[in-house]
């Protein structure tokens, strides 16, 4: 309730009405001032189970988005524009992620679950079985993709020893190809994109010696036909150098496999140096061969069943005590039971 108070020529009040509070002042020479402001509301936050577990699902695909936003943005057939592709590729890695945490709780599912004290750090990006696109094309302009841990069987070279590979490779044939035939027999116009991916982890022990970093990321290639190249040129190691124009956030491994019969192109890591992991990979075709923007269906895969361990201890059991302000209670009890 709220009183009135006579001063000057209005009613002055104090109290309550409604949401509203009135004050009234005292000024130096004597007159009242009338103040009015709304009653503080309750903003406490509802913390629930299922809430902060989409809460946790999304901050996976958050991660995800800052490394292959510019892949999500051309990646989803349907999507009529860059946004809408993007939207769609959030959307639906949010549905992938959540419809895991739901079926295996307790493990033996595609995705890395974090604690919360990953959020905003170096390792925020997680591995896990993330859809890179999705289409109806059918063919791939490249011949295999392809992981090695002992890279020196196809590039034998001193410097590849203790690293991986994973990318894309391309088959040379042993008779004369014109550049025109050799996009023909992979199903490739000079308007199409390869798009390969991988995820993996390292130390960064440049930056501070003293304080070496573990890093995660999604790394992505994209790969287009190079316009200068002459369509009626032959095909030769030399001209394989130049076929390709990459746009990557990492440093492009490309070059000819001994034998010069195959061209890769994609990630090499140096896993002793920086105590490096490759952990999944893929990649798609972009194609225009029909006349109309098509592309084929793609997800990251583990590189090999081995890497398993490196989910031990990131189901979501595992870390959602964390999430809900009680991080010791390992394994969390099923929320969807």
């Amino acid at each position: 309730m709220a009183s009135g108070r006579v001063g000057g020529t209005r009613s002055k009040i104090r109290g309550q009405v409604g949401n509203v509070v009135y004050q009234v002042k005292r000024n130096d020479d004597g007159t009242y001032t009338q103040i009015s402001y709304g009653k503080a509301e309750d903003v406490t936050a509802t913390i629930t189970p299922r809430l902060q577990a989409q809460r946790m699902c999304t901050s996976m695909v958050e991660a995800l988005m800052r490394d292959l936003k510019v892949v999500g943005r051309i990646s989803m057939q349907s999507a009529a524009n860059k946004s809408k592709s993007l939207n769609a590729f959030s959307s639906y890695n949010l549905q992938l992620v959540a419809r895991d945490c739901k079926a295996f709780w307790y493990g033996g599912g595609k995705f890395h679950y974090p604690p919360t004290t990953f959020i905003g750090d170096n390792y925020e990006a997680l591995g896990g079985a993330w859809m890179l696109s999705s289409g109806t094309w059918q063919y791939n302009g490249f011949d295999e993709l392809k992981f090695t841990n002992e890279p020196t069987r196809l590039f034998p070279y001193a410097q590849y020893f203790g690293c991986e590979f994973a990318g894309l490779r391309f088959r040379l044939l042993s008779q004369p190809e014109t550049v025109g035939d050799f996009l023909k027999r992979h199903y490739m116009t000079v308007l199409d994109t390869i798009v390969f991916a991988a995820f993996h982890d390292w130390t960064d022990d440049e930056t501070d010696p003293d304080d070496p970093q573990y890093m995660t990321q999604h790394t992505y290639i994209m790969a287009t036909i190079n316009p200068a190249i002459d369509m009626n040129a032959w095909v030769t190691p030399e001209l394989m150098a130049d076929l390709f124009v990459f746009e990557s956030n990492w440093e492009v491994f490309a070059r000819m496999a001994e034998g010069n019969r195959d061209f890769y192109f994609g990630l090499m890591i140096n896993t002793n140096h920086f105590e490096s992991r490759l952990l999944s990979y893929g990649a798609f075709t972009i194609s225009y061969l029909e006349g109309k923007k098509k592309i084929s269906s793609s997800t990251l895969q583990l590189v090999s069943d081995n890497w398993t361990g490196y989910y031990y201890n990131y189901a979501p059991a595992d870390v959602f005590g964390s999430w809900m302000g009680t991080p010791s209670i390992k394994p969390y009890p099923n929320i969807f039971d």
